[in-house]
């Protein structure tokens, strides 16, 4: 059964069947205005967005995207320096044993299964979400957007209030880096992203224009993401995965970062030692891992 609610699900059909997937997001009640940055919520002014470098600030020492893979488990986070950590989904969570840089949501079905965890949240963590999932919180308690920096993940291919375009499309030229197969990343996130299916290749892309001296990879495994419960959920509660579907180009989206990253000068590891990532040559990172037992 999916997480969205049935008449979520007649919307997103509507939203296709008469060629306008961007509506699907915020409609009904949802208005953002990219101009100017400014978000209403069913006529009322609810905030005001944010570029991405007012959360996530140039030329840091570190950026660290944490999933939430089970390897997540095995590791410890409070080793990352304060206000370095971008926490996707239900890594969330950790929230509370860390200070996160920011914490980050694409897929609206998380905010309708996971609404409390997210209102939990201290109010001084700023939010990078997708039209759909602000769309979402708001519709489920406006209130807790209230007061909170947030910055757009909007899609490059379904831009907000903008007809669909594709990845090839010249427009796009200014801010996309092209790789093989037409898998490309954005270098500009206030412009829009590229969706992969995986809120963490969105991350990379902002963590990638931020220009730290480090990414670290860490909870995102890939190979086990379907077969196994993550980190923060019971055995057989696990909500489904798409990961697994989509593998090879998410891998392909992660080799065209690892070449990005390096042609920057940026160094690019992987926290988790049974991430797919390590077979793509993005190289193994210990210093999460606990230290042997005697």
């Amino acid at each position: 059964m999916s997480d969205r609610p049935f008449v979520r699900q007649l919307i997103r059909l509507a939203a296709r069947l008469t060629g306008r997937p961007h509506r699907q997001d915020i409609w009904p009640g949802l208005a953002i205005d990219r101009a100017s940055g400014q978000m209403t919520w069913r006529g009322s002014q609810l905030l005001t967005l944010l570029p991405f470098a007012a959360i996530v600030p140039q030329g840091m020492p570190l950026i660290a995207v944490v999933g939430s893979g089970p390897s997540v488990a095995d590791q410890d986070l409070t080793r990352l320096p304060p206000r370095t950590a971008i926490l996707l989904n239900g890594a969330a969570t950790l929230a509370a044993t860390i200070q996160p840089l920011a914490v980050m949501v694409e897929d609206e079905r998380f905010v309708f299964r996971h609404m409390a965890m997210l209102a939990n949240l201290p109010r001084d963590i700023p939010l990078l979400l997708s039209p759909a999932a602000l769309r979402a919180m708001a519709e489920r308690d406006s209130d807790v957007l209230n007061g909170r920096r947030v910055a757009l993940i909007d899609n490059l291919t379904k831009p907000v209030n903008q007809p669909r375009r594709k990845l090839s499309d010249s427009a796009l030229d200014a801010v996309l880096t092209r790789g093989a197969n037409g898998v490309a990343l954005s270098h500009d996130p206030d412009a829009g992203v590229v969706i992969f299916g995986t809120v963490a290749l969105s991350a990379v892309q902002v963590a990638l224009a931020a220009k730290p001296d480090r990414i670290l990879l860490v909870g995102i495994d890939l190979t086990n993401a379907a077969s196994g419960p993550r980190f923060y959920e019971a055995t057989g509660q696990s909500a489904p995965s798409g990961i697994v579907a989509g593998l090879d180009r998410i891998l392909s989206g992660f080799a065209l970062a690892r070449d990005s990253a390096r042609a920057n000068d940026i160094m690019m590891t992987c926290a988790s030692p049974v991430s797919a990532l390590l077979d793509i040559e993005i190289a193994y990172d210990p210093q999460l891992s606990p230290p042997p037992k005697d």
